[in-house]
């Protein structure tokens, strides 16, 4: 603020401090900084693709269906940082408005397998889920939790070995 007084010490910590967090938000880009839903959970959108509870009922999160839809199919935790991927077999994934009897708020899932590619014993194609009760689906999913969700891939600094001359 023009003709303030303020202890200039202050400001360039301030500053110091803005700028460390602006290299590390550069650092982080192409990376998903997003680590938990926006919108809270009894939200209409939240509750549309709601499919099971994250940690319990109690617990304050839930799992959606990703709403950035296929061919990678998934599920995400509203609050905490939590995937659940579906196989590569499985060709569409449907939120249904049916809601699951023991589960209030819970949706029914209807899942399309490749044809032949079920990895469920006894489906064919399509299959129904109620997510919080189907051992057999939770089975060949694959979990990722906290930091995982986070870790950068990549090579690394450098060349990939290649050196630095002119070669040709």
């Amino acid at each position: 603020i023009p003709g303030d007084e303020g202890d200039a010490d202050d400001d360039d910590e301030e500053d110091f401090d803005d700028e460390n967090k602006e290299r590390v938000l550069k650092r982080m880009g192409g990376r998903m900084l997003t680590l938990e839903c926006p919108l809270q959970d009894g939200h209409p959108l939240i509750q549309e693709m709601t499919v099971d509870y994250d940690g319990g009922k109690d617990s304050g999160s839930v799992f959606i269906l990703d709403p950035q839809l296929g061919p990678k199919w998934r599920l995400v935790s509203t609050r905490n940082p939590t995937l659940m991927h579906f196989p590569k077999s499985v060709d569409k994934i449907t939120v249904t408005s049916k809601e699951d009897e023991e589960y209030p708020g819970l949706k029914v899932m209807r899942i399309e397998f490749k044809d032949g590619e079920s990895p469920i014993e006894g489906v064919e194609k399509k299959y129904l889920s109620s997510f919080p009760k189907d051992e057999p689906l939770k089975k060949i999913m694959t979990v990722f939790k906290g930091s995982e969700r986070t870790k950068g891939g990549g090579r690394g600094r450098g060349r990939g070995g290649r050196g630095r001359g002119r070669g040709g």
